[in-house]
């Protein structure tokens, strides 16, 4: 008893509509994952400097001295097209540091708005004032071309950081 088998597989005109659904998929999907892409380079890139700034302040606690974060970005007015910070720690060369050049070569398009300029870290963890020294910040990091998803990282004068996505209201988290 041979019976046929029956011819299974697709039919030119099947294969050629899942060809087409695909790209109508592709097509919607491409710019999303770019978007993310971007979006996810502005959360790691303040993500490093609430790391960073957490770290100065348990250094400062820690040797029982004053630890000051010096911040370079854009204003808050201006686009924001760079940003750089470098820590200084007496008593330690571990310091961790960020040049502009390495900023750009890791954060791309991502930029950062800076209010207070200078933070220092006491050792009590709170944010010393007087001097060169601002009692706590704002810093707004944005994707450079889009303006798209800000993160903020936000010092008290308590030595809280935090870092969270802005929300409708600018420097207040969502």
């Amino acid at each position: 008893m041979g019976g046929e088998a029956a011819g299974k597989g697709f039919t030119l005109i099947e294969l050629m509509i899942t060809i087409a659904v695909a790209a109508i998929l592709l097509s919607i999907g491409i710019p999303m994952i770019g978007s993310f892409l971007v979006n996810d380079q502005t959360q790691s890139a303040a993500g490093r400097f609430e790391q960073n700034l957490q770290w100065a302040r348990a250094e400062a606690i820690k040797t029982n001295q004053v630890v000051s974060v010096a911040i370079s970005g854009n204003n808050a007015s201006g686009p924001a097209s760079f940003c750089a910070w470098q820590i200084t720690a007496p008593n330690s060369s571990r310091a961790p540091q960020q040049t502009q050049s390495d900023f750009q070569n890791h954060y791309p398009r991502v930029g950062c708005q800076v209010t207070g300029t200078t933070l220092c870290f006491t050792a009590i963890g709170n944010l010393g004032s007087g001097g060169s020294c601002q009692p706590g910040g704002i810093y707004t990091f944005v994707n450079s071309s889009s303006g798209s998803n800000q993160w903020l990282v936000i010092a008290s004068p308590g030595g809280q950081i935090i870092s969270c996505l802005q929300g409708k209201t600018a420097g207040q988290c969502q």
